[in-house]
Order: C-alpha cells, then sequence, then structure tokens
C-alpha cells in the first residue's frame, strides 16, 4: 500500500534541538522531500545534509534542498564513506522495516566515533492505543499514528534501548515528544503512578545514541 503525501513532506522541527550545534555533516536516512535536511541548513550554516530516500518523486524533491541524495531503498547504504558523518537521523523509519539490524549494524560503521545517532519512534505503549488493547479488545490500523498500517516493527522505549545496544549503541538520552492534551480523568492516573505511567503519555520518543565503546 503506498504512504500518503504527507508522509514525505514533514519537517519535524520538534528533533531539531538533538542535533548538535556542533554538527558538520548529517545524513537523514528515510529524509522523505528533504524537508528536515532543509531545516538543519537553515540553522547550521555550513553544514552539509546528505539523504537516502526510496520513493523516487520525494527523493527529486529532496534534491532540490539537500547537499546530496541517494534515491534508493533504506537498507541500500553499505556503500557509504566510513566514519564521515557527525550525525545520523532516523526520523519514523525503523517501525517500517523488516528488519532494523543490518541497516544500524551499517550506520555504526558511518557515523564517527563521537557522533550520535538520533531517533524518532512510535511508542506502541502510548495510553490511547493501550486502552483500546485492554478495554476495547481492539487492534486497528490507521493512516497515520502508532498504529500506521504501513508499521512493521512496533517499539517501547526500553525495547528500543535494548534493539540499540544489541547493535553497538549506547543510549545517552530518550525523551517523550509530541504529547497531545491529557483529559483529567487520565491526568489523575498519570499523577497517581508517575514512574509507571509517564512514558504513556508520548505517542512518539527520541533516542539519542552514540556507538558504545
Amino acid at each position: 500500500m503506498d504512504a500518503p503525501d504527507e508522509y514525505y513532506g514533514q519537517s519535524r522541527p520538534e528533533i531539531l534541538p538533538f542535533i548538535p550545534l556542533s554538527t558538520q555533516s548529517l545524513i537523514d536516512i528515510g529524509c522523505g522531500e528533504g524537508r528536515f535536511g532543509e531545516a538543519v541548513k537553515r540553522r547550521l550554516p555550513g553544514c552539509e545534509v546528505w539523504g537516502v530516500e526510496p520513493v523516487a518523486s520525494a527523493a527529486a524533491v529532496a534534491a532540490q534542498r539537500n547537499d546530496k541524495i541517494l534515491a534508493r531503498p533504506i537498507e541500500d547504504i553499505a556503500d557509504l564513506p566510513t566514519h564521515y558523518f557527525d550525525v545520523v537521523t532516523m526520523n519514523d523509519v525503523l517501525e517500517h522495516l523488516p528488519c532494523s539490524e543490518p541497516v544500524l549494524k551499517t550506520i555504526i560503521r558511518i557515523v564517527k566515533p563521537n557522533g550520535r545517532l538520533v531517533l524518532s519512534l512510535p511508542n506502541v505503549r502510548f495510553y490511547l492505543n493501550v486502552r483500546d488493547l485492554l478495554f476495547r479488545g481492539d487492534w486497528h490500523y490507521q493512516d497515520f499514528g502508532v498504529l500506521d498500517r504501513t508499521h512493521l516493527r512496533f517499539f517501547t522505549q526500553k525495547s528500543a534501548a535494548r534493539l540499540l545496544a544489541e547493535n553497538g549503541f549506547a543510549v545517552t538520552e530518550m525523551v517523550g515528544i509530541n504529547a497531545p492534551p491529557l483529559k483529567l480523568h487520565y491526568r489523575m492516573l498519570f499523577t497517581l503512578a508517575p514512574r509507571a505511567f509517564s512514558d504513556m503519555v508520548y505517542p512518539q520518543f527520541v533516542v539519542v545514541s552514540s556507538p558504545g565503546h
């Protein structure tokens, strides 16, 4: 099934704070139409921004905004230069891959030893998703969101950290993002047990990691 056009035009401003101001080279894997890379270049003049995008029409647009775009499958990055990039970003990409591990193994080679990998991922423990599963017995795929019908894998914060650790990365930061307004009864529940439920407020989270030593 083809993804909606909105997939490819996201600028993802909420990810920018996780990109160090010292970044001189960045590759955005799954870059869509290159709007995030364009935002990086506006924020960090002189930063060299590459992208990888399998959808040819989106890659063509991205090529007008970024320095270099590789129009190829996400998994086809084995020929990228070793230890070249200060930052590798994947904004809501891993969940679309049938197998994440080969891509992560390549990333650990292409990122500099003191560089970072920045991921955004959907949170399968998002409270509305858990509500529907527990109390409605439903797992309803949709065009967008945690249960996007194109998602092949699902993540919690713990499972994402484990996946990265198993592939040579050390997590340095994990932050929930894009929380919607909470109704009163949910606010009360989360206040009663903040440790148990704090991650459930967020439909997505950002993971920052570096090559482990």
